[in-house]
């Protein structure tokens, strides 16, 4: 699915900290791919995948590219504006933090 000949980053965050119900994160990230992939150029849309745990229902697992990274960060940043509640906010800053420091670094471990 995702292109080879780019740096493809593995983003694990686990959600349970926060108090939101797994099932309202699962819609909180499916409009963040959503959001991604309309601001992305149609030729990497899809090197962006997010998936839920499947034994964890609050850890979610990013896979992206370096060339749809900058896209994502901007749909995560969309995310945290339109968010009421501090705890959401920053559940989002800290995500959008842990995909940059990945990036800035040129590391594919997996950061937890």
């Amino acid at each position: 699915m995702l292109m080879r000949n780019y740096e493809i980053y593995h983003i694990t965050l686990d959600d349970d900290k926060i108090g939101v119900k797994p099932e309202v994160l699962v819609g909180m990230y499916s409009a963040i791919i959503a959001k991604s992939r309309q601001l992305a150029p149609p030729d990497i849309k899809t090197e962006l995948a997010i998936a839920q745990d499947g034994r964890t229902k609050t850890m979610f697992h990013i896979q992206v590219s370096s060339r749809m990274a900058p896209h994502l960060i901007m749909a995560i940043q969309q995310q945290a504006d339109s968010q009421q509640g501090i705890g959401l906010k920053s559940y989002f800053y800290k995500l959008q933090e842990q995909i940059m420091a990945q990036l800035l670094a040129g590391e594919k471990d997996v950061i937890s």
